[in-house]
């Protein structure tokens, strides 16, 4: 048994601490290159620009052709091809068309497509920062297996040694089969925890590598982050609210999308009002086929087009999209709260953090210190087994919360900083 987990670990480990190194800042860069969501949203962004082209050719003139044969006979005869060519004619149209006026139609429609382009800029943004704060919560999951499984290490080393010494002394009649046992029976859970973090380690890794778009048959191998303590008396929590009402990117995004709502009411009431457009025609229509020399002549005229009545269809649904104005001034208030708040407890989980750190730095040192001298009492004989390994436990379980805290506490300033703008 224990041969197969010695060779378990070194073929884990062997995936966890690849040939390649890259630290943070390269794991974002890769994700900025080859993460699938983020490339559909700058794709996304293409075509937004692609729209506002659209809403200029749109007020742009026309041209259009069209054309057709048509083919007539006397009652009998059906073949097509078999009467008089007077009876047959080819007839061509090339138009012209020129909006004129549309109720504000097109102009709308180019505001509009301005509008969203602004907007596809902060959706691209808000899309940058969530893929930042995914990378970096998968990459600070890699470091937090990795120091676990530094913990279990160390701790199966000092439990191993703990139980060849009680070992050695139930073989010379010192202690009872009792006394020792529990020792054997820790040795082979930290064995187990430690194949565990293993395992959950390489799944870790899978993951991050699909957030990055890294090839997962490559290894790949993490470089630690300096823990650095952060002066939050420095943030002014306030002053980042106000700060953020008016730039953050879940605010723009709300306000843009009140824009584009209220520009679409716009449109819906355009439905209303007259279409006039400009129309120039050149025709043609060819009686005779074997004669080249078609007879060309051009029209030129006005055209208007007005829904004069539709049961009050067309008031309906501007009514409706006054409706979904009101809703998106609701949603924007909204999200302006939504905001005031989410801010607040993310520097409320700072503060909380930072002070569970402080606290599990002290505890740590006062445990170890505990654990050395119950250590030293243990190999004396003057404390139990259980009881020894009752400090053990608490040390380790001390030694993997502050690991946790600190990259947690990493990551809650970065979801801070990510949020105000």
């Amino acid at each position: 048994m224990k041969k197969v987990i010695s060779l378990m670990l070194i073929l884990m480990a062997s995936t966890l601490w690849g040939s390649e190194k890259i630290n943070l800042n390269e794991a974002l860069n890769i994700a900025y290159e080859n993460n699938y969501e983020y490339q559909n949203v700058k794709i996304d962004q293409e075509n937004i620009d692609l729209q506002v082209l659209e809403g200029y050719k749109s007020a742009a003139p026309k041209l259009d052709y069209s054309g057709g044969y048509i083919a007539t006979g006397k009652d009998n005869e059906l073949g097509l091809m078999d009467g008089s060519e007077s009876d047959q004619k080819f007839n061509h149209v090339f138009g012209i068309s020129q909006p004129i006026y549309n109720g504000g139609t097109v102009i709308t429609g180019i505001e509009i497509a301005k509008i969203s382009q602004e907007l596809m800029k902060y959706q691209l943004t808000k899309s940058k920062s969530q893929l930042k704060l995914e990378v970096i919560e998968a990459y600070l999951k890699i470091l937090a297996q990795v120091e676990a499984i530094k913990v279990y290490e160390i701790s199966l080393e000092e439990v191993k040694s703990a139980y060849n010494q009680a070992k050695r002394k139930y073989e010379l009649n010192l202690i009872s089969k009792s006394d020792y046992l529990p020792l054997k029976t820790k040795v082979i859970s930290i064995e187990t925890d430690l194949v565990e973090a293993q395992n959950q380690g390489e799944i870790y890794i899978i993951q991050f590598k699909n957030i990055i778009g890294f090839p997962v048959d490559q290894d790949i191998e993490l470089k630690s982050l300096k823990y650095e303590k952060y002066d939050l008396d420095l943030i002014d929590i306030d002053a980042d609210i106000n700060y953020a009402l008016s730039n953050n990117k879940e605010s723009r995004i709300s306000q843009l999308n009140t824009d584009i709502v209220e520009k679409q009411e716009k449109l819906s009431r355009a439905n209303l009002l007259p279409q006039i457009n400009a129309k120039l025609s050149y025709s043609a229509e060819d009686r005779h086929l074997n004669d080249s020399s078609d007879k060309w002549y051009w029209t030129a005229g006005v055209e208007i087009n007005w829904m004069l009545f539709d049961f009050g269809k067309s008031w309906d649904a501007y009514a409706r999209s006054k409706n979904e104005t009101k809703k998106s001034e609701n949603t924007k208030r909204e999200t302006l709260d939504d905001l005031r708040v989410t801010i607040r407890t993310n520097y409320i989980e700072l503060v909380k953090l930072n002070g569970k750190i402080e606290a599990g730095e002290a505890e740590l040192d006062a445990t170890q210190e505990n654990y050395d001298l119950q250590k030293r009492k243990y190999n004396e004989g003057i404390i139990s087994i259980t009881d020894y390994l009752i400090y053990e436990t608490q040390l380790n379980d001390i030694k993997l919360s502050l690991i946790k805290n600190k990259l947690d506490y990493y990551y809650a300033y970065e979801k801070y900083l990510e949020d105000l703008k």
